[in-house]
């Protein structure tokens, strides 16, 4: 099973998310995400967060840096652990490969983004939500139900 990590970066005043505008997956294609990727092999999940921002937006961040708030799982499909940091290093990403690096307003983001993204970061935001263990979301398939 594929295993992924997905990160939102906010500003310290909690204004600004940064986010990426994708070009691969296909059906991703010019639509924003957060920034993240596939975990390598004997990679742990909060290495590769941090290596996944590096390489997609220039700034290197810490493992401590990043908590991982969500965890999807789609059984057969993929898993995903979803982090977010707080910094206002979030100011410093920038474009550093094809994938076109943005710093927006997190309360008027544009209509061109994932949907998920519409509750993912206000649940990363959330203080009513205990976030000692991740909130867990999981996908039952369409043979199950």
């Amino acid at each position: 099973m594929k295993k992924y990590v997905l990160g939102f970066l906010f500003s310290e005043d909690l204004k600004y998310v940064v986010l990426i505008k994708k070009i691969n997956p296909k059906w991703q294609r010019g639509l924003l995400n957060g920034v993240g990727g596939k975990i390598e092999d004997q990679e742990s999940s909060s290495d590769a967060m941090v290596r996944e921002f590096k390489e997609e937006t220039g700034v290197l961040t810490e493992k401590q840096d990043w908590h991982c708030f969500a965890k999807i799982n789609r059984p057969n499909f993929y898993e995903m652990d979803i982090y977010c940091a707080f910094s206002n290093f979030a100011f410093d990403a920038k474009s550093v490969e094809k994938e076109e690096v943005f710093i927006l307003e997190k309360d008027k983001l544009p209509n061109n983004i994932i949907p998920n993204l519409r509750w993912l970061i206000p649940l990363a935001l959330d203080k009513q939500v205990d976030f000692s263990r991740p909130v867990l979301i999981n996908e039952i398939s369409k043979e199950l139900k």
